[in-house]
C-alpha cells in the first residue's frame, strides 16, 4: 500500500508549536546539532556539573595544604614576668615565641597521596556524571523520536483515509456503494483523528522531557550510532577504581598519624635585673614530640577500614553490573535487529496483500470493510517496521552506553 504523509515540514511544525511558548532564553535553537553538542547542553544545566566543580576547587585547595609541612597554623607567644609586685628588686623579663607543628616525613608524604587520590577521585567522578547525562539524552531522544515518528504514522494514516472517504463518498453518490460503506469510511476517519491527537500528546509529553533536560527547543536528525571497537575503562568502573585508591590512602594517613607532629619552637628572651649592669638577651630553640598511643588513632584507623572495605565492594559490584549491563545491550541489539527484519518482511507482505484488496475493491469485488480492515493491517506493519528501526537505534546507543562510550 502506498501511503500518503504529511510533508515532514509540516509534522516538524506540529510537534513544535506547543513548545514555543514554553521557550526560555536558555533553549538551544536546533542548527545540525549532533549528539555530542545535545549532551554538552545537558551537562550545562545539569545540578551536579555544579556540585562537582565545586569539589574540584576544594581538591585543588587541599593539595595546596598537603604541599606544606605545616601540619597545623604556627601560633605566636607573648610572655612578660616581672617582681614589681613582690620583691620589686627590678627584674623583669620578656619573652617572645613562634610555635609551629611540622609533618613528619611519612605524614607528609600519606597526605600528599590522599589530596592527590581525592582530586583524582573527583575527576573520575565527573566523567561518571557525564557519561550518566549521556545515557539519559540518549534515552529521552530516542523516546522523543519514536513518539515522534508514531505521530507521522498516524497523520499519515488519517490522510490516507480522508482520501479513502471521499472516494466512498462520490461512489456512493453515484450509487455504487451502499450509504452503509460510507458511515463506515466516515467512523474510520473519527477513529484515526482521536488516534492522531493521542500521538500528538505522546510526542508533545516526549519533547517536553527532552527539551528540559537538554534545553533544545526541537529533536536534532537521529541516526544510529556506530558501534565503537575501542577497548577503554568505563565511567562508573573508573570511578569505583579511584573511590577504592582514595580509601587505601586514607588508611595510610591514619596509619602515619599514630604519632603526632612534633612541634619546633623558635623564642627570643630579654632579661634585666638592676643589680647587674646591662641587659641579657637569648635565644632559645624547643622541640616538643607527643608520645604516640595507638589507641588513641584506633578511631580513625577503624573509620578508613570501613571506607576501604565499603570502597572494594562498591568496586567488585561495579564490575560485575558492567559485565551484566554490556551482555544485556549485546542481546537486546541482535534481538533488535531480528525484529526489524521481521516487521520489514511482514510490511512487504502487507503492502502486496492491500494492494490486491484495492484492486479487488475497485473492480467490486471486495468490500469497504476487508479493504479497510488491509489498510490497517497495513498500517500497524509501517508503524512496527518503524518502531523497530528505532528500536535498533537505542540498542545502538544503549550497547555504547554499556561500553562507556560518550558521544
Amino acid at each position: 500500500m502506498r501511503t500518503v504523509r504529511l510533508p515532514a515540514l509540516l509534522a516538524g511544525v506540529v510537534l513544535s508549536l506547543p513548545l514555543l511558548a514554553l521557550a526560555a532564553e536558555s533553549t538551544v535553537a536546533v542548527a545540525g546539532l549532533t549528539l555530542r553538542d545535545v549532551v554538552a547542553s545537558a551537562w550545562q544545566r545539569s545540578v551536579l556539573v555544579k556540585t562537582l566543580e565545586a569539589r574540584q576547587d576544594e581538591a585543588a585547595a587541599g593539595q595546596a595544604v598537603a604541599n606544606s609541612w605545616l601540619a597545623a597554623a604556627p601560633t605566636l607567644g607573648l610572655s612578660e614576668r616581672s617582681d614589681r609586685w613582690t620583691d620589686n628588686r627590678g627584674q623583669r623579663e620578656t619573652e617572645i615565641s613562634v610555635a609551629a607543628p611540622i609533618l613528619l616525613p611519612n605524614q607528609q608524604s600519606a597526605r600528599r597521596q590522599f589530596a592527590s587520590r581525592s582530586a583524582d577521585e573527583i575527576e573520575a567522578q565527573l566523567h561518571r556524571a557525564r557519561l550518566d547525562v549521556a545515557g539519559v539524552v540518549r534515552i529521552r531522544l530516542w523516546e522523543a523520536a519514536a513518539a515522534s515518528e508514531l505521530l507521522n504514522e498516524k497523520e499519515g494514516h488519517l490522510h490516507h483515509l480522508v482520501e479513502l472517504r471521499d472516494v466512498v463518498r462520490r461512489r456512493v453518490a453515484a450509487g455504487d456503494l451502499a450509504r452503509s460503506d460510507a458511515l463506515l469510511a466516515e467512523q474510520e476517519v473519527l477513529a484515526a483523528q482521536g488516534e492522531v491527537a493521542a500521538a500528538r500528546s505522546r510526542a508533545r509529553e516526549a519533547l517536553n522531557r527532552f527539551q528540559i533536560l537538554t534545553g533544545i527547543s526541537a529533536l536534532p536528525p537521529v541516526h544510529n550510532e556506530p558501534l565503537s571497537t575501542e577497548h577503554q575503562v568505563h565511567g562508573r568502573l573508573h570511578a569505583a577504581l579511584a573511590t577504592e585508591q582514595r580509601a587505601r590512602a586514607a588508611v595510610s594517613l591514619a596509619s602515619a598519624n599514630v604519632i603526632g607532629p612534633p612541634t619546633i619552637s623558635l623564642s627570643m628572651r630579654r632579661e634585666r635585673d638592676v643589680a647587674i649592669t646591662g641587659t641579657d638577651r637569648s635565644i632559645g630553640i624547643a622541640v616538643s614530640i607527643p608520645l604516640g598511643s595507638k589507641m588513641r588513632n584506633r578511631p580513625a584507623e577503624t573509620l578508613a577500614a570501613t571506607q576501604l572495605a565499603t570502597a572494594a565492594a562498591e568496586l567488585s559490584e561495579a564490575r560485575a553490573a558492567l559485565e551484566m549491563d554490556v551482555a544485556l545491550a549485546r542481546g537486546q541489539l541482535a534481538d533488535a535487529v531480528e525484529a526489524l527484519a521481521g516487521a520489514q518482511e511482514r510490511l512487504t507482505v502487507m503492502r502486496e496483500h492491500t494492494a490486491l484488496f484495492e484492486k479487488a475493491f475497485d473492480q467490486g469485488e471486495r468490500g469497504l470493510a476487508e479493504l479497510l480492515r488491509s489498510r490497517t493491517l497495513t498500517h500497524e506493519a509501517e508503524v512496527a517496521a518503524r518502531q523497530q528501526e528505532i528500536a535498533l537505534g537505542l540498542a545502538h546507543a544503549q550497547l555504547n552506553q554499556a561500553l562507556g562510550i560518550l558521544p
